[in-house]
């Protein structure tokens, strides 16, 4: 019987693994340019890049970004909003994810990771980013600028700005996309809310705990 409770720890374990899975559909963080998108010293409030997902997976669970700090060490906000393809930039999808306090640590690169819990997206989508309340000292110019995706498309001879009243595609002084990796679920995949993973749990304690009866009744009939 302990072997049997055993077995269904293992089957909860088990689950739960598969409940979680997922896979990167877009991902361009490999040969950095040592150059980055300048948000402010384009006029812009927001800077952001169009991509075409790989894959089949369409429920989106994280996305990271990342930024260069000039100056010293400290603190940034970051905010992403995800759009769908329009002329150039349509309507909005979900709504916008903001990072606060994060470590911004001086002459180096550093990554913003954003929670998109299971947020359906389209093939073609456009991502945006802005920055906020730097901490004393901090110069986050915008988002990093990497060579061409490895997972995914993107076209690497423009970007997309917003400067507070319109968006516009920016030709880019050398072929690059704005460093962006997402990953996504699928519909089967995608984690189970709340209530059932309690229920599970609960269903799993039930079993083991019966099975932990019937082991103390063996044994004393032994």
């Amino acid at each position: 019987m302990k072997n049997f409770s055993l077995n269904l720890l293992a089957l909860g374990s088990l689950t739960a693994a598969q409940a979680f899975g997922g896979s990167i559909v877009y991902s361009n963080t490999t040969t950095d340019i040592d150059e980055s998108f300048s948000i402010v010293a384009n006029g812009f409030t927001q800077v952001g890049d169009q991509i075409q997902l790989a894959g089949t997976d369409r429920l989106a669970t994280q996305a990271k970004v990342e930024f260069f700090n000039l100056g010293d060490s400290g603190t940034v906000d970051a905010t992403l909003q995800l759009f769908n393809v329009g002329a150039p930039v349509g309507s909005q999808i979900g709504s916008g994810i903001t990072l606060t306090g994060i470590s911004a640590p001086g002459g180096s690169e550093f990554d913003a990771t954003f929670a998109l819990p299971n947020l359906m997206v389209p093939d073609n989508l456009i991502f945006m980013l802005s920055i906020a309340n730097q901490s004393a000292g901090v110069s986050v110019d915008g988002p990093e600028l990497y060579n061409g995706p490895t997972i995914g498309t993107s076209d690497n001879t423009f970007a997309i700005g917003y400067d507070g009243t319109t968006f516009t595609k920016v030709m880019l002084p050398d072929p690059s996309n704005v460093f962006f990796e997402l990953d996504a679920t699928s519909a089967s995949q995608a984690a189970p809310e709340p209530a059932t993973l309690g229920l599970m749990a609960s269903s799993l304690i039930g079993l083991a705990a019966f099975a932990r009866m019937r082991a103390r009744k063996a044994g004393l009939r032994e």
